[in-house]
């Protein structure tokens, strides 16, 4: 009987601890998955570098206008990819293991492994980017306060990027010191980091707006010195208000105070005066200023075909036509965000808890009230649009069928081929991007185009083609120096390289350099 019971027991014990091994080892497998796919999506380094560059532009070059673009392009391809691989489906197996990894943790007194939430909190700091990109400053900041009342880990870099860009949304909502605990609390916990360097970016020039601002009060300077000094300086709301003391304005006055409004969401207003800019004769300057705030406006803030004809004709008869083609070629390169459709399509499911399933709904509301305030703004601009008389541009279709009536086949076979060929990328959510050309670099594809670049995860492609059928291929460049050429070449599950009807070997994925025609 007592060999029965140990021969029993020993059993017991060894199913254990091979189901215990085999389960952790599923468990960490799924961790590294999800890691690398995280590291992937949200890209922390390129939002630092990023937040940079728009602080850069915010309080040193506030119109250089390409570099307005870059930020643009670069912003729309963070948090912006798709999120499949992150769906974690976890088996009784791989709970299993995370419970004795769990009751080990806690037995050495570390935190929990909670890779379900890091699932939430990625999709939550996607749509608090979101709309911190969209200048929803408030409901950012409520769900970046949210998220760091969540974050489990002080010192994870989710903590880090919720302080830091949460400061910025407060200092943009006019909430400085507010904004200067939540960017002292990033520099104290990520010494030497990325996080920290522009946090303490961003309070030095918070500081020296402040410092040159009670020098012109001390001073007592004219409110036109005041008014441009609160401006560099980032306080849109005290600018408006400066400017609006003084009884007549300046082209050069009226032109910050169109930014102010600008940068405070009141776009329709701003659309108005950089309008009016645009068409007095007396300052060129401002005129070419003004016109390529409508160009950025009309093609990346608040897409209208009839603003962005407008302001391209303009620029020709400025002499800056240049600008209007760089504006329209960057905004070719933006991705369109996949947050909204994701969360909007998510259905609540008997496996959400009911503050998980709160959360979710009032994310739906927030996403849906955002969509309405752009929908209000449209209209708005569409109603200054019609009022300064600005021609309207007719829908594709209408022009289509206009074209198709006037126009006789011969004339469409002459036309078509003076577009110029490019690359077609498609994405692994469907989404596609037209560039001059693919350059991949360990884990990342830059598709270039023109003077601006778009960073994507290289797994985020999914094949390369020309964007017509014209006889022309696509040409593979490998580190070796060697050029493969196909009309289409696409990357297959294990990463490698082929042709549609792959006759020879895959080009191994490492050896892949860049894509061109």
């Amino acid at each position: 009987m007592k060999k029965f019971f140990f021969f029993s027991l020993f059993f017991i014990l060894f199913f254990f601890f091979a189901l215990a091994s085999q389960s952790i080892v599923s468990v960490k497998l799924q961790e590294l998955r999800f890691g690398i796919l995280r590291d992937q999506l949200m890209n922390y380094e390129l939002s630092s570098q990023t937040l940079r560059e728009r602080l850069k532009q915010m309080f040193l070059s506030k119109d250089d206008y390409m570099s307005e673009v870059k930020v643009n392009i670069l912003e729309s391809g963070i948090m912006n990819s798709e999120t499949e691989g992150l769906d974690l489906k976890m088996s009784w197996q791989d709970r299993f293991g995370l419970y004795v990894i769990n009751s080990v943790r806690f037995l050495n007194f570390k935190p929990a492994l909670e890779l379900e939430e890091q699932q939430k909190t990625i999709i939550r700091l996607q749509f608090a980017f979101y709309m911190e990109r969209t200048r929803k400053y408030p409901i950012a900041s409520k769900k970046y306060q949210e998220l760091e009342d969540s974050i489990t880990s002080s010192l994870s870099d989710e903590m880090a990027f919720t302080l830091l860009h949460h400061g910025y949304c407060l200092v943009m909502m006019g909430e400085r010191e507010k904004a200067f605990l939540k960017l002292t609390k990033a520099i104290d916990l990520f010494p030497g980091t990325h996080y920290a360097e522009n946090a303490s970016l961003l309070i030095s020039f918070l500081e020296e707006g402040e410092k040159k601002k009670e020098e012109l009060k001390s001073k007592k300077k004219s409110p036109e010195e005041l008014a441009y000094s609160l401006f560099q300086s980032g306080d849109y709301e005290e600018t408006l208000k400066t400017l609006e003391s003084l009884p007549n304005l300046t082209k050069d006055q009226s032109y910050i105070k169109a930014r102010a409004m600008e940068e405070l969401g009141k776009t329709s207003n701003a659309v108005k005066e950089y309008i009016q800019l645009v068409k007095q004769k007396q300052n060129k300057e401002v005129a070419i200023r003004a016109n390529r705030r409508l160009l950025l406006i009309g093609n990346f803030y608040q897409e209208n075909k009839s603003l962005v004809a407008f302001s391209k004709e303009e620029a020709n008869k400025l002499g800056d036509s240049k600008a209007a083609e760089n504006i329209e070629e960057g905004k070719s390169l933006v991705l369109k965000p996949v947050i909204i459709e994701k969360v909007l399509k998510a259905e609540t499911t008997s496996n959400l808890s009911e503050e998980d399933t709160k959360e979710l709904n009032q994310i739906k509301e927030n996403i849906r009230e955002s969509l309405e305030d752009s929908k209000l703004e449209t209209t708005k601009l569409a109603a200054v649009v019609s009022e300064e008389k600005i021609p309207l541009v007719l829908e594709t279709k209408e022009i289509s069928s206009q074209v198709l009536e006037k126009t006789t086949p011969l004339v469409v076979k002459k036309t078509l081929p003076q577009d110029p060929l490019k690359l077609k990328v498609k994405l692994r959510d469907g989404r596609e991007v037209v560039c001059d050309e693919v350059k991949i670099e360990g884990n990342l594809a830059t598709l270039q185009l023109g003077s601006f670049g778009l960073n994507l995860p290289y797994d985020l492609v999914v094949s390369v083609q020309v964007t017509a059928e014209r006889g022309t291929a696509v040409k593979l460049l490998t580190s070796s120096g060697e050029k493969m050429e196909s009309n289409r070449w696409i990357q297959n599950s294990s990463g490698d390289w082929t042709k549609p009807k792959p006759q020879e070997e895959p080009v191994v994925r490492g050896e892949v350099k860049s894509f061109r025609l």
